[in-house]
């Protein structure tokens, strides 16, 4: 492992850096600044949908965090692309969204993978095609789940957007030849999702039945390209303050019953002080598939959990994923 001084200071905090095939981990206290290379196509299971504010960058340390063995049950209220959930894949988990139509999608995956690989596998990658999709709301759940599916592969972006009728708005996106229906993705993924406990629920009533031993990870809504004037203005646009004041009262309330909670936010002062029972680790990263091209490159964020966790450990599921 060899030892490097790339990373800035930020004074006595550890910090991690996520890069392409890396892990950087400084921890001056520890007195540790390393890269461990990362292999990501040595993950157990991947996405099957692109989705903004993913969290596959997060998946080398994912062992770390939901311990083996050692976590009862697994709850990820904002599921979205679900990485960390792939990436651990828990015995036990209560996976859930306030996106209908992604938890039906997740569904149908788990329950009828065969008819949704043979529906997916015959659509075109086709303007014309994708409008009459984009249009239609099909009553089948595998029909409704290949839809999701296409679209997300197809549509500008891989993004995620309807207006205020419920209508899927996103243009088609200037792909020369997207992968659909990616068969053998598609399988592992539904097979992570055989146990799986599928809500669609808000994040309070999803984690209400959580109890001592599992373990929660929050993934809210939140922006990263902004100075810190700004951050309060254009995150309202994605998770209101009021939402995150209730996901602190929400988090206070799970730690009381000796619940583990973990957290992906944004590195902001008012955060630090709405969470300030949680220990923070502030994380640099790049932004690969922001809808904004401004907003691509270096980020900033952090990881709030409410347990001790090791830099040993982080080395160890680094080097695990390697």
């Amino acid at each position: 492992m060899a030892a490097t001084n790339t990373m800035a200071s930020l004074g006595g905090e550890r910090e991690l850096e996520f890069g392409r095939g890396f892990l950087a981990i400084r921890d001056p206290e520890a007195n540790i600044d390393t890269h461990v290379p990362v292999n990501f196509s040595s993950i157990r299971a991947r996405p099957f949908l692109k989705w903004a504010g993913g969290k596959q960058w997060l998946a080398p340390i994912a062992a770390a965090l939901i311990e083996p063995g050692s976590t009862r049950r697994y709850f990820e209220p904002f599921l979205g692309g679900g990485a960390l959930f792939f990436a651990a894949q828990p015995a036990r988990a209560v996976l859930s969204d306030v996106n209908a139509e992604l938890i039906c999608t997740y569904a149908s995956l788990r329950d009828h993978v065969d008819p949704l690989v043979a529906e997916l596998s015959r659509y075109p990658h086709d303007r014309e095609f994708f409008l009459v999709m984009r249009s239609k709301r099909p009553r089948s759940p595998v029909r409704a789940a290949a839809r999701v599916i296409y679209l997300n592969k197809t549509a500008f972006n891989g993004m995620y957007r309807v207006n205020s009728r419920g209508q899927f708005n996103v243009p088609f996106g200037s792909y020369r030849s997207p992968t659909i229906c990616q068969e053998d993705r598609l399988r592992t993924a539904a097979a992570a999702l055989r146990n799986a406990d599928l809500r669609c629920a808000d994040f309070a009533d999803a984690t209400a039945d959580a109890e001592a031993g599992d373990l929660v990870f929050f993934d809210p809504p939140y922006v990263t390209g902004h100075n810190n004037n700004g951050f309060l203005k254009y995150n309202a646009q994605l998770f209101s303050w009021q939402g995150q004041e209730r996901l602190s009262d929400v988090t206070a309330k799970l730690i009381g019953r000796g619940v583990r909670v973990a957290m992906t936010n944004a590195d902001h002062p008012s955060l630090r002080a709405l969470f300030a029972g949680m220990k923070v680790t502030p994380v640099r990263r790049q932004s690969l598939i922001n809808s904004s091209a401004a907003d691509r490159g270096p980020v900033r964020e952090a990881l709030y959990t409410s347990f001790q966790l090791s830099t040993q450990a982080l080395l160890a599921a680094a080097e695990g994923a390697a």
